[in-house]
């Protein structure tokens, strides 16, 4: 056996050099371009459960404009009438509730939502 036969034998190389396989695996690793954000839940992979996390998101954004959009339209304040056609009521619910919890919007004790926090008249003298 001679020394080329060896090497393709045991497929060696010096160390610096790649293998095939290897040069292979490392750029299937790899996200290119804006593809970490597409990743949604940060893998390293692109797969269904990232794109199902996106259009969640993507639904619950859509929602949350809707909503500012109307308060700005009924001049910065208005009832759950208003929101009736927005979502189904569960989902409409949802997210009132996390936009009160991240204080973009605001409840008034009438029911009516607000995008500033009302302030509250002082008592006349």
């Amino acid at each position: 056996m001679n020394w080329k036969d060896i090497l393709k034998a045991e497929k060696a190389h010096c160390g610096s050099e790649k293998t095939e396989n290897e040069e292979k695996e490392e750029f299937e690793k790899k996200l290119v371009g804006n593809q970490n954000e597409i990743d949604a839940n940060n893998d390293g992979q692109i797969t269904g459960k990232d794109f199902e996390i996106l259009r969640r998101k993507k639904v619950k954004k859509s929602i949350e404009e809707e909503i500012l959009e109307e308060v700005e339209d009924e001049g910065g304040a208005l009832g759950m009438k208003n929101l009736k056609d927005i979502a189904d009521k569960k989902k409409l619910k949802e997210t009132l509730s996390s936009m009160e919890d991240r204080e973009m919007i605001f409840e008034h004790e009438d029911g009516d939502f607000y995008t500033h926090e009302p302030k509250r008249d002082k008592k006349k003298r």
